[in-house]
């Protein structure tokens, strides 16, 4: 990281570039001449860099500010500004001290000094056409916050011929969900309201849909990973239907239901910490398939002192089933899920879902 440099120090460095060579435009408008002084036979050889500064600490009207230099979109800029005020100043360094002093939130420096008030942090990772200092205090250093899939700005996007949206992400599980990603090619192209698709270096991943909750995993700033999306199903959660029996309605051949475990599988962890007692039903006027697909259990097939499992019932005969242990797929007429216990050594789990098709 560039060294921070005190504003004497500056103006001495620009002092005796003029001295020797007279004073350059600098190469950046945000940028500053800096004179690095050689010996010589006057004493007055210089060389004059331009420098753009990745921090410039200032004094404000109670603590040292310091800022932080960001690209950002024009408008994002306006999205998060709730007011500016242009500044007199002639270079970057001054434009800093006038908007620390002015207990501003950011400035700008393109010749002319603007500086900003915004209403939230922004994210450490933006980008954009624009150059803005930001107080390091307003600068959020963490994964961005996930906001309800109604709101999330998306961009039309088409693949393979197949229109989608282009959401972010704010997390994905790739370390422990990457065994179940496959090439975006063959049955998931011909497929994609099964799949969401995960942009790579040389092409893209298909991830079953039963695999991430995007819905709850969705940011609306560009610091998250990318997401494409061709539809959302249907999806309940076994935590928040505790007590409940659920009437599925299926239309049509291909409808399809999500089950997950907690809003956020595949990118936020499953919540230990209570003591669950949990039964969630779900019954249909037509049998349907379900397929059980978790990251639930250990390598010793316990689910860490939870007990989870469901009771089948086809036609009047009833089945039970331990998803701590066996993985399942079958056909029910109805189906109850079971979640008990408490977390007893609350190692990391992802989660679990049930993909119920017609």
């Amino acid at each position: 990281m560039m060294k921070e440099l005190r504003i004497k120090n500056i103006l001495a460095g620009l002092f005796t570039s003029a001295l020797c060579f007279g004073l350059s435009m600098a190469s950046y408008p945000d940028s500053v001449n800096v004179a690095s002084r050689s010996s010589g036979l006057q004493g007055c050889r210089a060389t004059t860099t331009s420098v753009r500064f990745r921090t410039l600490t200032m004094r404000g009207p109670k603590s040292m500010v310091t800022y932080r230099r960001l690209p950002i979109t024009a408008s994002d800029l306006a999205s998060v500004t709730t007011a500016s005020n242009n500044i007199a100043a002639s270079d970057v360094v001054q434009c800093a001290r006038m908007s620390a002093l002015a207990n501003m939130t950011a400035f700008a420096f393109d010749g002319t000094c603007t500086a900003y008030q915004f209403n939230r942090k922004l994210c450490s990772c933006l980008g954009g056409e624009k150059v803005i200092y930001v107080a390091n205090s307003s600068v959020s250093y963490g994964p961005p916050a996930t906001v309800p899939f109604s709101t999330a700005p998306y961009i039309n996007t088409t693949v393979e011929n197949i229109v989608f949206k282009k959401y972010q992400l704010v997390n994905f599980f790739s370390d422990v969900l990457s065994q179940d990603l496959q090439s975006f090619d063959g049955y998931a192209v011909q497929n994609p309201q099964y799949y969401y698709v995960l942009p790579r270096e040389d092409g893209f991943n298909a991830a079953p849909v039963y695999y991430l909750d995007v819905a709850s995993c969705v940011t609306d700033t560009p610091c998250g990973m990318p997401v494409l999306v061709n539809t959302i199903w249907p999806t309940y959660y076994i935590l928040n239907e505790c007590g409940k029996t659920i009437q599925l309605s299926p239309q049509n051949r291909g409808d399809k239901f999500l089950v997950y475990s907690h809003p956020g599988l595949g990118c936020k962890a499953f919540p230990d910490g209570p003591t669950y007692n949990c039964n969630v039903t779900f019954t249909s006027p037509t049998t349907l398939f379900v397929l059980y697909a978790g990251y639930f259990s250990g390598a010793d097939g316990s689910c860490d002192g939870y007990t989870l499992g469901l009771e089948r019932i086809l036609h009047g005969t009833s089945e039970n089933v331990n998803l701590c242990t066996d993985e399942w797929r079958d056909i029910f007429d109805s189906v109850t899920i079971t979640l008990r216990g408490t977390a007893a050594a609350k190692t990391f789990k992802a989660g679990f879902s049930f993909y119920m098709s017609y």
